[in-house]
């Protein structure tokens, strides 16, 4: 019985450390797509865009209970979102929130919803999801300039600047007047 035990657990461990060479091939492709890929290259090389999100999803399906699989799903979300792809930023957004829920920047998660809705002009959507955002992490650094900034989505700038200096100005008199 004993030695069954001993030859299953040999057995495991030479299974992992086969998996491990492709696994650090991968990251290390990764690693170099992301270096050679920059926020600001993206809009401009979508091939490049398309080929580091291609490495992510691989990454995601031959190793989903890695801790780096929802770090990646992110990274493929920002990148769709940046190339005009809402709708695929959305789904890697969703299904960091259904499979990783203890994900360290699921906050990060609802907030780039709505990112990806605004930046490619779904303002509903957007706010949408930014209130969720601020419904479910109220105490996050930055609900509190989401909830402030809700109701100007999807304004012009210039109504928007004129619309916060007028409140600001607004509450300055107030302050003021108070005293």
């Amino acid at each position: 019985m004993k030695i069954k035990t001993i030859v299953l657990a040999a057995v495991c461990v030479a299974t992992l450390a086969s998996c491990r060479p492709g696994h650090d091939k991968l990251v290390a492709k990764i690693e170099a797509g992301e270096q050679q890929l920059s926020m600001v290259d993206i809009a401009s090389d979508d091939s490049s865009a398309e080929d580091l999100i291609g490495l992510y999803d691989k990454f995601v399906r031959n190793y989903a209970d890695d801790s780096l699989a929802p770090v990646y799903l992110f990274r493929a979300a920002e990148i769709a979102a940046n190339i005009g792809q809402t709708d695929r930023a959305v789904a890697y957004l969703d299904k960091i929130i259904g499979s990783y829920p203890d994900y360290d920047d699921l906050a990060g998660c609802y907030f780039m919803k709505g990112y990806a809705y605004d930046l490619n002009q779904q303002y509903d959507l957007a706010r949408e999801a930014y209130a969720d955002f601020v419904d479910l992490f109220p105490d996050h650094y930055l609900a509190s300039d989401t909830r402030k900034l809700l109701p100007y989505i999807g304004m012009p700038a210039e109504d928007m600047l004129n619309a916060l200096l007028d409140s600001s100005t607004a509450e300055n008199l107030a302050d003021n007047s108070a005293l």
